[in-house]
């Protein structure tokens, strides 16, 4: 991974991290943070904020009380966009049209929700008034992040926090950060909105649950407002105490005649099945989940309008469609990867009110994009109430355990069981992906990161969905760990340090296994680095060098037959397969590449540890 100094501008680097440099330091985080998370859902269930309706403006805030702890703040939800761009775009009445669903919505999140509720315009001197702040140029995400941190920092000397961060607009208008993608893979980078929901240099471990209301490329006005509509009219319908929907909670608690998990939907490709059950399990009946083949966009259909939809499908960068996959076990005359849905499908209008889950490759990538060619708008346009997906390439397991996108599923759907808001229940899952692959492993590896930072949220963070009580405590944490992290993209060998390649044997012997179960991966690119691990400082360089590992934080390492010297491998199968999809202007079919990548690590003696297919 690059270390995080390295994504910093010289004048950024006074965000700093701090460092744990003790095994026993991480355990003791996360239990302090699962204390808070759990204080966070009994105040959530029971509609108990401590705090007065009304505005935010500076002298309207009191000073903190002394005494009063930091998990106390008063919670603050922060809407931010840029008046210059909405502006460029839309044209002054489109701007203020905007700016007036906006006002509405403040008001219905405060009255409903109870949430001191702040809106500002980070290019815009008036809005930022109340703060004493200088406007920043929004085409610089790092700017607007630090502005967003300013902002919070004034909040916290009067005994506030910004728990909820909501972005107004699509990349033009407050841009995703572009962070250096840790995976040797096809992306150049990854389109990330989580440094804006941390408030260090750690963008892995979110602290504040922030979610966006994107604008399509080339689209007028009516996809943002509907979307800051469909917001608002959710939050009419909920008071904290009752949850969004009232037959969510019917259906949850099965009183409604379905599965005691609820009415939710799943879609997956038959090759990740065994996966997909482990992950819809959460949201509804693991036999009903669907799988392409066989069944493609042509016989997919909605029969009841779901509350939960969990997609597991492939995606293409530059084409809008989602695949399926055909086991090794169907049949030849099946496609490798048919065609399970399309943007203008009549099943994705049936998704008003719902919360959808993709683990589709680019399933969150609205660059360039409008609703006719993203399925995710498209999920938008008709009134989902949130979309979570990956705006890059992401990885997930065939079958449990689970990792990656299929781990990050399954704990964001259980986030939102346990009633946490969206923002909370992506947030939570992120936290526990990350808590989770360290205990497994002893440290995160590439694509440990490249989820945490690739899956970001298309709708309102503080919505509330369910208000079904969970015994079990969630184990997220809302204070910055900072765990291992394994590096194979760029290792420089200290001095003194040899680094063998790995052998032409052991590279044919993994591969020979992969293609035993994969085997339309034959012929496939192979590049295999060392592994090797940051040091115990988070954005110190990485590399290879000797190191005691005795009651170090990396002795999970050893343990595995890892360490920080390189004792392992990570070998990257790179493949491109023509897929079929859509029609070109004059009608005829359309074939485009899908970039397959697996992921495999293995330890000196050529043992897979791990194996990670992209979707």
């Amino acid at each position: 991974m690059v270390p995080l100094s390295a994504t910093l501008s010289p004048s950024d680097a006074d965000l700093g991290t701090e460092s744990n440099d003790a095994g026993d330091r991480v355990p003791k985080v996360v239990e302090d943070a699962r204390v808070e998370m759990e204080r966070l859902i009994e105040s959530l269930a029971d509609g108990e904020y401590p705090i007065e309706m009304g505005s935010l403006a500076s002298e309207d805030l009191e000073p903190v009380a002394e005494g009063r702890r930091a998990g106390d703040a008063i919670p603050v939800y922060l809407m931010i966009s840029s008046k210059r761009a909405l502006t460029k775009k839309y044209g002054s009445a489109g701007f203020e049209q905007l700016a007036s669903d906006l006002r509405d919505l403040k008001q219905v999140v405060q009255a409903r929700a109870g949430l001191e509720t702040v809106i500002a315009y980070v290019d815009d001197e008036v809005s930022l008034q109340r703060f004493d702040l200088q406007p920043v140029d929004p085409a610089h995400p790092w700017h607007v992040k630090k502005l967003v941190d300013s902002i919070d920092a004034q909040l916290a000397d009067r005994g506030r926090q910004i728990r909820y961060l909501l972005i107004v607009g699509g990349d033009r208008i407050i841009p995703f950060h572009r962070l250096p993608n840790p995976v040797d893979d096809q992306d150049s980078d990854v389109p990330s909105d989580n440094p804006y929901a941390s408030r260090d240099a750690n963008y892995l471990i979110p602290e504040r649950a922030i979610g966006r209301l994107p604008d399509g490329e080339n689209q007028g006005l009516a996809l943002l407002r509907t979307l800051i509509r469909t917001s608002l009219e959710a939050h009419r319908r909920t008071t904290v105490a009752k949850g969004l929907l009232s037959t969510l909670s019917a259906a949850l608690k099965g009183i409604q005649g379905g599965h005691p998990n609820g009415r939710g939907l799943g879609y997956s490709a038959s090759i990740w099945r065994k996966a997909s059950r482990a992950v819809f399990h959460a949201i509804g009946d693991d036999g009903r989940l669907r799988t392409c083949p066989p069944l493609t966009y042509e016989g997919f259909q909605v029969v009841e309008p779901p509350h939960f939809s969990y997609f597991n499908l492939h995606g293409i960068e530059d084409g809008p469609n989602w695949y399926g996959q055909r086991d090794a076990l169907f049949p030849a005359d099946y496609p490798l990867f048919p065609l399970a849905l399309r943007p203008q499908d009549p099943s994705i209008s049936e998704h008003a009110d719902a919360v959808v889950f993709t683990e589709a490759c680019y399933g969150a990538n609205i660059l360039g994009k409008s609703a006719s060619d993203s399925i995710a708008l498209r999920l938008l346009a008709v009134g989902a109430l949130a979309v979570v997906g990956s705006t890059k390439i992401s990885y997930g397991s065939i079958a449990p355990p689970l990792l990656g996108a299929d781990l990050m599923g399954k704990h964001f759907w259980e986030g939102l069981r346990a009633h946490l808001t969206v923002g909370e229940a992506l947030r939570h899952a992120k936290v526990s992906m990350a808590s989770e692959m360290q205990r497994q492993q002893g440290y995160l590896d590439d694509e440990d990161q490249k989820a945490l930072m690739s899956f970001v949220l298309y709708g309102d963070p503080s919505l509330p969905i369910t208000s079904i009580r969970r015994s079990e405590a969630m184990g997220a944490s809302a204070d910055v760990f900072c765990p291992p992290i394994i590096c194979s993209r760029k290792v420089e060998p200290q001095k003194g340090v040899t680094v063998r390649p790995a052998s032409d044997e052991l590279v044919a012997r993994v591969k020979a296994r992969i293609e035993t179960s994969l085997p339309h991966m034959s012929h496939a690119t192979v590049k295999a680095r060392p592994l090797s691990v940051c040091s115990a400082v988070c954005d110190a360089d990485c590399d290879v060098r000797e190191a005691d590992l005795r009651g170090s934080l990396y002795a999970p390492l050893e343990q595995k037959g890892l360490s920080r010297v390189a004792r392992g491998w990570a070998l990257t199968l790179h493949k491109d397969i023509s897929v079929k999809g859509g029609r070109g202007d004059a009608g005829d079919a359309l074939t485009r590449a899908h970039h397959q990548v697996v992921r495999v690590v293995v330890d000196e003696h050529g043992h897979i540890l791990k194996m990670a297919l992209s979707k």
